[in-house]
């Protein structure tokens, strides 16, 4: 199995145009939160942002805009209702599941998403468990998506026996799809039948939004130009790195999310 260490990130990451616009460096959509979980949509949206994408649009009920604007005034938004009259082909990544809650709106987003949309789709939290409550979606699914289930998540969508590593080696494959297993190791199977096992992170990152902080962090890659496959590894070790950063000035049990998101700026792998 390869690992995701600082030699691999090295040879793969891509340096930033120094001549570069806001448009160079990708337009990221993410469709999350419901009432009671705006925070979600919040957290992903802005590790998007501070991931090195150039613009965001939060798709989001109309609770969340006040929220959002208050901490994050650079972040555009627009609501759940208007996906179908959205031109898909502005945003170079979307990202959908965190705190979107299970409706027939959620669920009849997901299936456009999957039926028209040509780019990179990261597909989590309540999109995964979309999907395993309707497995016909499952047909829709290819080398342009990244799924980013933790355990329970996976178990409720696949349908293999074994360890985790084959499990997900083998959804990845029938599938012709990339997954990411959070775990401890996290794991990446990719579409094109490889395994990769990333060397950063820690336990304390067991804590809410830290999953949404991710799928923020793996569609800004996305949108910037990394093949899916890229970007998922690149987007794991980056998550975690910025993780054990933060624990060399706190304890890993008072860490949150939102630390994960704030000890991205001491990262230059990605510049």
């Amino acid at each position: 199995m390869n690992q995701i260490d600082q030699n691999w990130v090295t040879a793969h990451v891509k340096h930033r145009l120094q001549k570069g616009h806001k448009k160079t460096f990708g337009h990221v959509m993410v469709i999350a939160g419901s009432p009671g979980k705006i925070g979600s949509a919040i957290l992903c949206a802005k590790a998007a942002l501070h991931a090195g994408c150039g613009l965001v649009t939060a798709m989001i009920p109309e609770e969340g805009v006040s929220p959002l604007l208050a901490s994050n005034p650079e972040i555009m938004y627009t609501h759940p209702s208007a996906l179908k009259n959205c031109d898909l082909s502005n945003f170079d990544a979307i990202a959908i599941g965190p705190g979107m809650g299970i409706s027939d709106e959620s669920i009849e987003n997901l299936r456009y998403l999957l039926t028209s949309y040509l780019g990179p789709i990261v597909i989590d939290a309540d999109a995964l468990n979309i999907l395993g409550l309707q497995p016909d979606l499952l047909k829709l699914l290819n080398e342009r998506h990244i799924l980013t289930p933790h355990i329970g998540e996976f178990a409720r969508i696949q349908k293999f026996s074994g360890n985790n590593d084959q499990q997900s080696f083998a959804f990845a494959h029938m599938y012709s799809t990339h997954l990411i297993l959070k775990s401890s190791p996290t794991l990446v199977s990719t579409a094109s039948g490889q395994q990769f096992v990333n060397t950063t992170g820690h336990d304390g990152m067991a804590t809410a939004g830290s999953g949404d902080v991710l799928t923020g962090i793996i569609a800004s890659l996305c949108a910037q130009g990394y093949e899916n496959a890229t970007a998922a590894c690149l987007s794991v070790y980056v998550h975690g790195l910025a993780a054990d950063i933060a624990i060399q000035t706190q304890s890993k049990s008072s860490l949150v999310a939102s630390d994960i998101i704030q000890n991205l700026n001491q990262i230059r792998l990605l510049d």
